[in-house]
Parts: structure tokens; sequence; C-alpha cells
């Protein structure tokens, strides 16, 4: 662990945000349900998609990729930016620059009808890389919270950590904003969630609040709503990072069936409508800067069904400090995404039926909670909130 001092940070004038950016990776499924017609009407919307330089990932020794193809396995890194800057984001003040506080690593496995999605906590004490920063100064590699990266070098700088700290190779990334979290939960009229007695986080002026304001029992919430739901810390859970990130994958395990049950994927109008709000949210690489290669990536998942998917966290160990460490467990997670392996490793069982859409939050725990975001009994639970799928 490095010991030497890291730059400065940009100051934080508010709560840090959380945001279930696993959306866009929901998206771009929905491509899969276009005719002829319709693809043709959404190729003009990959102007409105922002490309990143990377040219500073060729500085560097990089993990082997995957041989590319449209069955072989990849990874993805969804990112999610609490930047002001841009249309629909002004209106939540100034954070004194961008910060990434929610990073999921999605593995698609061979064959791409399987796929687990891995939350990397933002307050995981890690070494970050050497990075460029955006004026061209440079930092060297230094011991901090995981999310620093994001602040000091962006998405790049992001994955020069996650590549340094697992050897797996990042193929493509995304970074959305509030605008594409509000857009895609506006679309779908909302998410069902329960709670088991009254939220109310109010904004206050100088000290911050998600301005999350939902009665006991059953709500379905909407785009402003819902980014207080994924934001608010104090007053739901235990007020720590991890549970906000229990709740967010509880959350998006919901949107992924309220997507499916409603009929998103049969309705090309609406596909349309949200794609070109998101697409006008979103950064990413140059190589995925393209409507025609995301539309091929999208028709490649045609055989991942949302029961196909899995959500967990990385085992870790908290600090005292209120920082997480990862754990020598976290170390045969990464191997197992490398290898194109299950996780957690399975034994071989009678029964083939698909596992559930999993929520898997526990520390230091690698086992799969089944059925766990589809739990709708708001009498349960201890931190007062259950995100129901019926």
């Amino acid at each position: 662990m490095g010991k030497h001092k890291a730059p400065n940070t940009p100051s934080t004038a508010h709560p840090w945000l959380r945001k279930a950016t696993a959306f866009f990776s929901i998206l771009i499924l929905t491509v899969t349900a276009l005719g002829g017609g319709a693809v043709y009407a959404i190729n003009g919307l990959g102007a409105n998609i922002g490309a990143v330089n990377t040219s500073d990932l060729n500085t560097v020794h990089r993990p082997e990729t995957f041989r590319q193809t449209d069955t072989s396995p990849t990874n993805l890194l969804i990112m999610g930016s609490d930047s002001r800057q841009g249309d629909g984001n002004d209106s939540y003040g100034d954070a004194g620059g961008a910060r990434s506080d929610t990073t999921l690593l999605v593995h698609l496995y061979n064959d791409r009808k399987d796929a687990i999605v891995i939350s990397i906590p933002r307050d995981s004490w890690v070494e970050i890389a050497g990075c460029t920063r955006p004026n061209g100064s440079t930092t060297r590699p230094y011991t901090t919270k995981f999310n620093a990266a994001f602040a000091f070098g962006g998405p790049v700088c992001t994955i020069k950590t996650i590549e340094k700290l697992t050897d797996i190779r990042i193929d493509n990334f995304v970074v959305v904003d509030f605008k594409a979290f509000k857009t895609v939960v506006d679309a779908i009229g909302g998410v069902e969630v329960c709670l088991t007695t009254p939220a109310y986080d109010p904004v206050v002026p100088g000290r911050g609040g998600s301005g999350l304001n939902l009665p006991a029992g059953y709500s379905t919430i909407s785009g402003e709503q819902a980014l207080a739901f994924v934001r608010a810390r104090e007053t739901l859970g235990d007020g720590s990072d991890l549970s906000r990130i229990e709740r967010q994958q509880e959350f998006v395990a919901s949107m992924i069936r309220g997507m499916t049950s409603k009929g998103l994927l049969t309705n090309p109008q609406m596909i349309y409508r949200v794609l070109g709000a998101v697409t006008s949210s979103i950064q990413t690489n140059p190589e995925f800067a393209n409507i025609q290669t995301l539309q091929d990536f999208a028709l490649s998942l045609g055989g991942l069904s949302p029961s196909r998917i899995k959500f967990i966290t990385i085992p870790y160990e908290l600090r005292g400090d209120g920082n997480v460490h990862w754990t020598s467990e976290t170390d045969e997670l990464w191997g197992a995404v490398r290898m194109d392996e299950a996780w957690p490793p399975v034994e071989p069982a009678p029964s083939s039926s698909a596992t559930e859409l999993a929520v898997d939050p526990t520390p230091t725990s690698t086992s799969t909670t089944e059925g766990s975001a589809a739990v709708v009994n708001c009498t349960e639970g201890n931190d007062r909130v259950k995100t129901p799928v019926k």
C-alpha cells in the first residue's frame, strides 16, 4: 500500500450520489426486439453518443482480452457520473466536479446467455493507477478510495485502476448521468418499491439530502423519486454506502422484470424515445460509440434472459474508518471472471433450472440470495425497504 499523499480531490458540497446504472445494459437488450424499419430509424441516434479519448490506455500494459466474436465472453464497465453538466442535470447543484459512485463490472459469459453484474463499492481502499488528468498533468499511483480514480482521470483512469487490480481486460465502457437514469424509469412507467415505514429525506441547503418522500407500503416511483430512492443514505438501511448498494441492486432487479412484464421489449416507439434521450446522456469508448456497433452488441444478447443475470457485490471486510478492504475471496472472484467460470463455484446439481435474477450484497459472502429482489412482504427486513416484484 502506498503511503504518499493523494492529490487534492474536488470539494464535496453535496452527499454522494449513487445510481443504478445497469439500466444501459438493459436498454441495449431492447434493440433485439426491433424490426428492420425501427432499426433503420435509430441509426441517426449514433451522433448523440459522446466518445471519450482513450489513448492513455495505450501507455500501459493491459490484460489479455477474450477473442472478440458475437458469442465470446466480454467485459463491460458501467459507471454513473454525478456531473451536473448537461441538459437535465443542472438542477442538482454544483458538486464541484464529476465522480463515479456507481461502478458495475458486467461479465457476459461465453455464448452470452448468462451474465454477472459485480458492484465495486466506492469506498474500497485500493491503489489507484497513475493517470493523466484532463489538463494534461499526471498523477502517480497512490492508495485511497476507489472512486477517486474517476475524479482525477475520468473513466480511463477507472479502467486503468480496475485492470491493474484485477488483471481483467475491460473491453468496452459506458458512463451515464442523471438524465439517462430518470428517462428510463419514466419511460417504463415507474418501478414499484415497498417500505416498512415512511421515508423522508429533505434537501437542506449546505447539508444535502436526496429529496426522498415516500409513505410506508407500496409505491410506484418515477424519475425524480426513483433518483432520490437510490441516492438516499441516512434515511434508509443502516446509513452505509454498502446498504445503499443492496437497495440499488434490488431496484435494478425490479426494473428489469418490470421492463419485461410491461412489454417494453416489444414496443418500438417506446424504445426509440428512450434511446433518443439516453444516447444523448452517455459517453463511451470510440469503438462503442456507434449505433451499428451497439445494435450488433444487442443482437448478440438475444439469448440472454433477465432471469440469467446475477447481481453481486465483491467480497469485502469493513475497516474501522468506514472504508472497505477486498478479501482473498475477491481474488477468487476476479480469477473466475478471467477464466469465464461461474461465480460462486457450483457443484453439479440434478436440477438444471435457471438461477433467478439474484442479488448477493452480503459482506464476505459469495452465496446467492435467491429471489431477494422479489420479496413482497413489507413487514420483513431491518433496512425498512423491500423491492417487490409480482
